[in-house]
């Protein structure tokens, strides 16, 4: 791997620790899901909360040992030493503090520069002195986050967090293609941000599962179920799901493995240790005329088959034949259009 992507590697790595550890998570090196999701070993792990982490962060967060189901041994556990309190002060704190990620702030600002406004006023000063520097260097075209100044989607955003918080029922209008309709009592169970445009993780009241995307809910109100809120095993149902969840195809099932050949002339994007394109993008090897070989796993043809288009001719399908199939379809019926 390159030095410059290590650097970038290694900022994706601490900005997805700080992350977890707003979110109330705790955090140890012996985390072998956390080292997996980050990809690195209990070493560099070690090395992020020790090191990187803690030295900086040492007013927000604190170190315990405690049992964590490995053999009753005792480990160095880091977490936020009042989450309620400095959720908000790790956000601010990370951004002031580190010049490599002073770009998260432009971009967040960019999309709601109402967030300044909870700050004190010499920290907002602060923070608007990052922004007018940062603006000579950086420029986001295309925003990561569906615009949100909108009243009403603003409103619908902020109802459906506190229902997702609070595991609550939920009765939504639904409007999609001109046709309207009324899901009654589904599970608010997450917010997802994908392919721009923020989505409503949620079970519907026969037990199926879908994405709603938050610009097409006309209204939201309290369910037939508002009294109770459903039980967190519904969560944990899930639990795995989301963290495999590639973009709004993604259905709620068993995932089927594609492995898909890049030629020689894109085959430096798809190589080891690129920022992969999807969660479940796996690097296989480089072939004899220099071509690389990755895996990428699906639940429905259309979760992937339009990233491969996009990239055609230069990504080839090998297998599983159904995929190949339903793109040899797809291409002839484009044809078909064009004739």
């Amino acid at each position: 791997m390159g030095k410059s992507n290590a650097v970038q590697k290694k900022v994706e790595n601490l900005y997805a620790l700080m992350d977890k550890l707003a979110r109330g998570e705790e955090l140890y090196p012996q985390n072998v899901r956390i080292q997996e999701e980050l990809g690195v070993d209990e070493r560099t792990l070690r090395r992020y909360l020790e090191e990187e982490i803690y030295p900086k962060y040492s007013h927000i967060v604190v170190t315990e040992k405690k049992k964590v189901d490995r053999g009753g041994r005792r480990v160095t556990v880091y977490r936020v030493a009042d989450r309620e309190r400095d959720v908000s002060e790790i956000f601010r704190f990370f951004i002031e503090s580190s010049d490599d990620l002073s770009w998260l702030l432009q971009l967040v600002h960019e999309n709601d520069p109402s967030l300044l406004k909870g700050y004190a006023k010499e920290s907002r000063r602060h923070m608007e002195s990052i922004l007018k520097d940062q603006e000579r260097v950086f420029r986001f075209v295309g925003s990561p986050f569906e615009n949100l100044d909108d009243v009403h989607l603003k409103d619908i955003f902020s109802r459906l967090k506190n229902a997702v918080k609070n595991r609550e029922y939920r009765t939504v209008v639904y409007k999609k293609g001109g046709r309207s309709e009324t899901l009654e009592d589904i599970k608010c169970l997450k917010l997802f941000h994908m392919s721009d445009n923020w989505y409503l993780a949620c079970e519907m009241n026969d037990g199926s599962f879908r994405f709603l995307r938050l610009a097409f809910i006309e209204d939201i109100q309290y369910a037939n179920k508002k009294k109770v809120g459903y039980r967190r095993q519904v969560l944990e149902k899930y639990e795995d799901f989301f963290k495999k969840v590639q973009n709004p195809m993604t259905l709620f099932g068993p995932f089927e493995r594609a492995v898909i050949v890049a030629s020689p002339r894109v085959a430096f994007y798809f190589d080891e240790g690129m920022k992969p394109f999807f969660p479940t993008q796996r690097f296989v090897g480089k072939l004899p005329d220099g071509s690389v070989e990755f895996t990428l796993e699906y639940t429905q043809p259309m979760e992937i088959l339009p990233f491969v288009k996009r990239w055609m001719p230069d990504l080839t399908i090998r297998e599983p034949e159904s995929l190949r199939e339903a793109l040899k379809k797809d291409l002839e019926e484009g044809l078909k259009r064009l004739a």
